[in-house]
C-alpha cells in the first residue's frame, strides 16, 4: 500500500488546483444545462439529450459543496495572519463590488434572453428591456420576478452565501478553533471521515430538502444553508489536519471505488431496473455526493500539490471568469443555435467561446484600476500567488 506522506510547506496547491478545476467543470456544466433534457435553465436548445444527464449527475451532487469546503479551508490559512473581523471586512470589500456590478451589468443579458425565449417578448432595443429590469416595482413578466422585480443574481448566488457564512464564521470562530484543535490531536480514520459528515447530511436530506428545496434566494433556503455551511465548516476544521489528509492519500483507491459503486447504484435505481426503498435511495445518494468529495480531495492531495504558472495566473483570474462566464455562455448559445450548425460543433463553439471570452475579458479587466475594483481584484497586481478561495483568492496565508 502506498504510504506517501503529504508534505505541507505552508501552501496547499492542491486546493488551488481544485477550485480551478471545479470552475472548469462549471463552464462545461452550464453549457450542458443548455442541452440537457428535462432540466430547466435560462434558455434551452431545441436539441436536448437525456444521456447528458448521466454525466451531469456525476458532478452535480458535489461540485458546489466542494467549493464551499475549499472556501472554508482557505479561511483556516488566512486566519493565521488576519483577525476574523479583518477577514470579513476584506471579503466584503472584495465581493460586494462584483455582486452589485454583476447584478446591474453582467446579469441583465441573461434575463433578457430568458424572457425572449420563454415569453416570446420582443423589445425595440436592449435599453427598453434594461429600464424594465432596473424597476423593482415592475409588474411585467411575473414568472421571472424576484421580490425586487426582475433584478437577479442568477449564478452569482455563491457570493452572498459565502459572505453570510463568513459572518457566521466570525461569530463562531472560537468554537471552530477548539473543534479544529481537538480533531488535529486525534487520528481520523477513513471510517470516521465517511460516517461523521454523512450523519449530518442524511438528516438534512430527509428533514429539510422536502420542505425547503434549493432556491438560492438566501431567505428560506434552509436545506442549502445546512449543507453548504456544513461543508464550509468541515473545510475550516480539517484544513490543518494532515493526518486526515494522509489517510485520504493512502486510501484514495478505496475512496474511488466507493464513489464509483455508489454512482452506479444511483443511476441503476433512477434509470435502470434496480428498485430500492426510499431510505436506501437517500443513503446511496448522500454517500455518492460525499464520497466523490473525499475522492477528489484524496487524489488532488496525492498528485496536485505542486505550483504552476497556469495555477498562479488562474488563482487571480478565477473571480472575473466566474462573474463573466454564464452571460457569455448564454449569449453565444442563443446566437449560435440560430445558425443551424451540427450540434457537436455548436456545443464546442459555446465551450471554447466562453473560455476565450473569459480570457479576453480578464485581460482587459486586470489592466484598469476601476475594472479591477468592480471585479473584486486588488487594485494592483499581487507579487505572490493568492490563497485558495473560490471568490476571495487575494487572501494570502502563511
Amino acid at each position: 500500500m502506498n504510504t506517501k506522506q503529504y508534505e505541507f510547506n505552508g501552501r496547499r496547491y492542491d486546493l488551488d488546483w481544485l477550485r480551478v478545476l471545479a470552475f472548469g467543470i462549471l463552464i462545461l456544466y452550464h453549457t450542458g444545462m443548455f442541452y440537457v433534457a428535462d432540466w430547466g435553465w435560462h434558455i434551452k436548445s431545441d436539441v436536448t439529450s437525456e444521456t447528458l444527464q448521466l454525466f451531469m449527475r456525476l458532478v452535480n451532487p458535489w461540485r458546489m459543496p466542494l467549493l464551499f469546503l475549499v472556501s472554508g479551508a482557505a479561511l483556516w490559512f488566512a486566519a493565521k495572519k488576519t483577525s476574523a473581523s479583518g477577514l470579513l471586512k476584506l471579503r466584503l470589500a472584495r465581493l460586494l463590488p462584483p455582486l452589485v456590478f454583476g447584478m446591474l451589468v453582467i446579469i441583465p443579458p441573461q434575463i433578457y434572453h430568458q424572457i425572449m425565449q420563454y415569453e416570446g417578448a420582443v423589445f425595440s432595443n436592449y435599453l427598453q428591456f434594461y429600464a424594465i429590469y432596473l424597476d423593482p416595482g415592475t409588474e411585467l413578466f411575473p414568472a421571472h420576478q424576484s421580490p425586487i422585480g426582475l433584478l437577479s443574481w442568477t449564478h452569482l448566488w455563491f457570493i452572498p452565501y459565502l459572505l453570510i457564512y463568513t459572518l457566521a464564521f466570525v461569530i463562531t470562530k472560537p468554537l471552530l478553533d477548539r473543534l479544529a484543535a481537538f480533531l488535529s490531536r486525534n487520528n481520523a480514520g477513513l471510517f470516521w471521515l465517511y460516517v461523521v459528515p454523512l450523519a449530518l447530511i442524511i438528516p438534512y436530506v430527509i428533514y429539510l430538502r422536502p420542505f425547503y428545496p434549493q432556491s438560492f434566494a438566501v431567505v428560506g433556503d434552509w436545506y442549502c444553508h445546512a449543507l453548504f455551511f456544513t461543508m464550509f465548516v468541515f473545510g475550516y476544521v480539517m484544513a490543518g489536519h494532515l493526518r486526515a489528509v494522509n489517510t485520504l492519500i493512502r486510501q484514495r483507491w478505496v475512496c474511488l471505488t466507493i464513489s464509483s459503486l455508489s454512482y452506479l447504484l444511483c443511476m441503476l435505481s433512477e434509470f435502470g431496473p434496480l428498485s430500492l426503498p426510499l431510505s436506501a435511495v437517500v443513503l446511496i445518494n448522500c454517500l455518492n455526493g460525499w464520497s466523490w468529495i473525499l475522492t477528489v480531495l484524496a487524489w488532488s492531495a496525492a498528485h496536485l500539490n505542486r505550483p504552476s504558472r497556469v495555477l498562479t495566473y488562474m488563482n487571480t483570474a478565477i473571480l472575473p471568469w466566474y462573474v463573466l462566464h454564464q452571460t457569455i455562455t448564454i449569449i453565444l448559445a442563443w446566437h449560435l443555435s440560430s445558425l443551424g450548425l451540427p450540434i457537436s460543433l455548436e456545443a464546442t463553439l459555446v465551450v471554447f467561446g466562453t473560455v476565450g471570452g473569459c480570457a479576453v475579458g480578464y485581460e482587459v479587466i486586470r489592466r484598469f484600476r476601476l475594472t479591477r475594483f468592480l471585479f473584486g481584484l486588488k487594485l494592483q497586481e499581487p507579487k505572490r500567488a493568492p490563497a485558495p478561495d473560490m471568490l476571495a483568492g487575494e487572501l494570502e496565508r502563511c
